[in-house]
């Protein structure tokens, strides 16, 4: 899959050529820093040595570590802000931003439906809601008639956008691609001082709300995230607004508040899908996850012909499984299939 999608290629570009140039001196860094890239991997940073470690994937993120990530977010989002800003002053003819300068690099990955991987967590999603979940018969036909306009629509969602400011967006904003660092290195004992993201083999240009509400629908207990989304929200933006002031650009010049939390409730739709595409694979134990993806035939299979009774074989062993990804797939059911009740 990785080959197929060109992952490889597309996160060795982005470090050499796209990171290089949105970069903004002074700005905290985002992400590691590139050693060298080589014809089959990238070197970069120890960020072990460094202290920087991940968190335990089956536990969400508390307050803390939620800001935290924000913060690093905003300061991704705000280069390229800075770098289009930068070069639309410098540019005699009309600089037409990221998007165009980049695009045959940023392209949708495996997020579009001729995509047999995503074909197949739309499918096994709800498949395995027929099996599982808390539905009627007659909700279940609701659903199964516009699931798939509403994965469709999900997609549409991370096109770039033509009405609304656009950024460069991580898109795979699930736990294991944040490191956080802790000032004396002990995980369990203080809040992190810091967050580096990585792995940008997603990377597309789209509303930055669509990382944000990636980051908080794949990272957090839905009920905790949504008891405190209006902080959150509010939390980023004024991160990014400051970050953006500091380098003597003002966001109301590029993005109100009103258009960003408008674009956030839209972009939902996108994290919640993310996160159904994902969680069924990374809620997993590390032997388990050994075991299935370091065999390749079952690997394909999985990702790629049958998701759907892997993700119900797995329910079927786990209530824990079952309880964390069931409630992902509800969620869009019952925001976007089923009459509000």
């Amino acid at each position: 899959m990785v080959k197929e999608m060109r992952l490889f290629e597309k996160e060795s570009f982005f470090y050499g050529v796209i990171k290089q140039n949105i970069d903004v001196p002074g700005l905290r860094s985002w992400a590691p820093k590139l050693i060298t890239a080589l014809n089959d991997a990238i070197v970069f940073e120890d960020l072990n040595a460094l202290q920087y470690k991940l968190r335990n994937k089956f536990e969400r993120f508390d307050m803390a570590h939620t800001l935290q990530a924000l913060k690093t977010l905003a300061r991704f989002h705000a280069s390229s802000i800075v770098h289009e800003e930068k070069k639309s002053k410098q540019t005699v003819d009309e600089y037409k931003g990221l998007n165009y300068e980049y695009e045959k690099s940023l392209d949708k990955g495996g997020y579009h439906l001729s995509s047999d991987w995503f074909c197949q967590c739309m499918t096994g999603a709800l498949e395995a809601m027929k099996s599982f979940s808390k539905y009627d018969d007659t909700e279940i036909n609701l659903i199964e008639t516009s699931w798939r306009d509403v994965w469709s629509t999900a997609l549409t969602l991370s096109d770039f956008s033509l009405k609304q400011k656009n950024v460069i967006c991580h898109r795979d904003l699930w736990n294991n691609n944040l490191m956080f660092h802790y000032s004396d290195g002990e995980e369990n004992c203080l809040e992190p001082d810091d967050c580096l993201l990585v792995d940008f083999q997603a990377v597309r240009c789209q509303p930055p709300a669509g990382d944000v509400m990636l980051l908080l629908c794949c990272n957090l207990d839905p009920k905790f995230r949504e008891q405190n989304i209006e902080m959150f929200l509010n939390f980023y933006f004024e991160e990014l607004g400051k970050i953006l002031n500091n380098l003597n650009v003002e966001i109301d010049e590029i993005l109100s508040k009103e258009e960003f939390l408008a674009s956030a409730e839209e972009q939902r739709q996108w994290g919640l899908v993310v996160c159904a595409c994902l969680i069924p694979q990374f809620w997993l134990g590390d032997d388990q996850t050994t075991e299935i993806f370091t065999d390749n035939a079952q690997f394909d299979e999985i990702l790629s012909k049958n998701k759907g009774q892997f993700i119900k074989k797995m329910m079927e062993c786990s209530f824990d499984y079952k309880q964390k990804v069931m409630e992902i797939f509800e969620e869009i059911a019952d925001r976007y299939c089923l009459p509000a009740k």
